[in-house]
């Protein structure tokens, strides 16, 4: 909706002479005539809500897929594809199954494994490379899955540890929060789980094509001096992409006069604390279970070829 020809900024509510002083005015946008705005309507009265951003959405959306089409090709055109069927998959599966009073974790994984079938299948194709990265993700995350349901018990979590999960149990009643929590931690390392098996499962393709006979040890061995450069990579890009999400949580803990090992003893921060080392240790697991996977198949694969060329007697 537009507003046109009017100071927008008077039918605020903060409208008010000290409001430059007062620091919660600052997160009042400026809005300006002719811009395109959402404006409530209540009681016959109509408000203005907020700016409207879905154009410069959409067009960051444009210049995204405009990018990944011009540099990943076909490949770059499936991994959207891919992302936008994982989406889906969360829209028109997950969340509904969980609104409709199923088990979140069982929920949630059932959708994880079929993101990754799509996503490594639908975009790199079906081969025994993919099914080792498969395989890889598929068993890294179950670790991780059991870890948090351990952790969860120990630290007697009750998943009341955001206004959100509040809301929604409020919403639906009898929705396990402890269980979406564990379901939360293996989707949130999901992505990265995906990059690292199927980079892992490339360098061990790519090794016994030049070299046939390398056995499945030093298949493994040799993969592994990759492996463990991306370990290290990972594990900081992870941990550094949770800290940017828990950004609010670490400005409280700076400016609270609370005692920093009692406030990680809350839950608030002791689950994101599980989340972030969980997810990481799942993708240091994945690595070396990818790496091993991927020689197994891929030499037997090989073999075979072998096998064939030479002469039967």
């Amino acid at each position: 909706m537009q507003v046109r020809g009017q100071n927008l900024e008077a039918q605020l509510p903060t409208a008010d002479p000290n409001a430059q002083s007062n620091p919660a005015s600052r997160a009042i946008p400026k809005y300006r005539a002719g811009q395109n705005v959402v404006v409530y309507e209540s009681g016959g009265t109509a408000y203005v809500a907020e700016p409207y951003r879905l154009n410069y959405l959409w067009g960051l959306l444009a210049l995204f897929i405009l990018v990944v089409g011009l540099l990943g090709r076909g490949k770059g055109l499936r991994g959207l594809l891919g992302t936008l069927s994982s989406m889906a998959v969360l829209a028109f599966f997950v969340v509904p199954e969980i609104a409709r009073g199923n088990n979140p974790l069982l929920v949630t994984f059932m959708g994880a494994f079929g993101i990754l079938v799509l996503s490594i299948y639908f975009v790199h194709g079906v081969n025994r490379k993919t099914s080792a990265a498969l395989l890889g993700t598929t068993a890294a995350a179950l670790v991780a899955l059991v870890l948090a349901a351990i952790a969860s018990e120990l630290m007697r979590f009750t998943g009341l540890s955001s206004e959100e999960a509040f809301l929604a149990q409020f919403a639906l009643g009898n929705l396990d929060l402890v269980s979406l929590y564990l379901a939360s931690v293996v989707v949130g390392a999901l992505g990265a789980l995906n990059d690292v098996t199927v980079t892992q499962a490339s360098v061990v393709q790519a090794l016994i094509q030049a070299n046939p006979r390398l056995t499945v040890r030093e298949l493994y061995n040799r993969g592994m001096s990759v492996g463990f450069d991306h370990i290290g990579s990972l594990v900081n890009t992870l941990i550094l992409a949770y800290a940017a999400g828990a950004l609010p949580l670490l400005l409280l803990v700076h400016l609270s006069d609370v005692p920093l090992l009692i406030l990680l003893n809350q839950e608030a921060f002791s689950g994101e604390v599980v989340s972030m080392l969980l997810g990481s240790l799942s993708l240091v697991l994945a690595v070396p279970l990818t790496t091993l996977i991927a020689a197994w198949l891929l030499r037997g694969g090989k073999l075979d070829y072998v096998d064939r060329r030479w002469p039967e007697k």
